[in-house]
């Protein structure tokens, strides 16, 4: 049976760092964001290995007729987010786990999709009891207020509303991985110490760390969409800290009050305090 890391997290909160990372092990391979075999777009369902569409590379055609061996369909037409009942959902997604294990030799596969309401779905069509075919090893991969605030600057979103979103999707992750078997893994743990972290994650998978894990530009990678860093060349890895200069103070002392739930961990102080939050509400009124 396939066991499936699935990656949690916001987006630009390194999961492709963090599914390269795993995919350098022998018995591991990663598939990248699966979510994006659906989408029309062809630039967003590119692989890793030939920067082609699925259905054109040979590695994920061989994917792609074992799918449709299976439940008759190819992948562009599974059921991989809000698609289908829980039946097909859970029938599809045990076919394409299982045929990327079959074609890549590797027993354990990483989805780096990061949705959570995908998340929730495996999560269901694990726990039904209709037997899905696969194990679910999720991943909530969380990165600090601050970098991750900065990065929704410079895509253009408004501050408070990033910080209001980021609140709320860290506790509703939480809340739905509450009664599974999960690991939170630190984006700036991970890009400041990566063996150490990885050895924990390694030990939580039930794996060695091998070497081959930090040589991560060698190899193949089969990972659908992700970061631009998956083609590039250089293999260093440094915690991005550019929000130190490029946030002002005020800016800086907006994201802290506005994430204070999260780093108390606290959701009832999220609940008391979402109204100065939230964009659209009048706090006051």
């Amino acid at each position: 049976m396939p066991r499936v890391v699935y990656i949690t997290s916001r987006g630009h909160s390194g999961s492709t760092l963090l599914s390269l990372l795993l995919s350098g092990h022998s018995r591991v391979v990663s598939a990248g964001e699966l979510k994006m075999l659906v989408q029309p777009d062809p630039q967003r369902r590119l692989c890793s290995c030939h920067r082609l569409v699925a259905d054109a590379c040979p590695f994920w055609r061989q994917v792609q007729e074992r799918v449709i061996g299976a439940v008759g369909v190819p992948l562009a037409q599974l059921a991989l987010t809000d698609q289908g009942d829980a039946s097909t959902f859970a029938r599809h997604n045990g076919a394409l786990f299982a045929a990327i294990a079959a074609v890549s030799g590797c027993d354990v596969i990483v989805d780096s999709s990061k949705s959570l309401p995908r998340l929730l779905r495996l999560q269901e069509a694990c726990q039904s009891g209709t037997g899905s075919g696969f194990e679910l090893l999720p991943i909530h991969l969380h990165r600090g207020p601050f970098g991750s605030m900065n990065s929704a600057r410079k895509r253009g979103e408004e501050l408070r509303r990033a910080a209001f979103n980021y609140s709320r999707m860290f506790f509703l992750t939480r809340e739905g991985l509450r009664r599974q078997r999960s690991l939170r893994v630190y984006y700036e743990r991970l890009a400041a110490e990566p063996r150490a972290e990885m050895a924990r994650v390694m030990a939580w998978l039930g794996l060695p760390l091998e070497e081959a894990q930090f040589q991560w530009r060698e190899g193949v990678r089969r990972d659908i969409h992700g970061n631009a860093m998956r083609f590039g060349s250089s293999a260093e890895i440094r915690v991005d800290q550019s929000w130190r200069h490029q946030l002002s103070w005020r800016q800086k002392l907006g994201v802290f009050a506005w994430t204070l739930p999260v780093r108390l961990r606290s959701q009832w102080l999220f609940q008391r305090t979402r109204r100065l939050i939230e964009p659209g509400l009048r706090p006051f009124a």
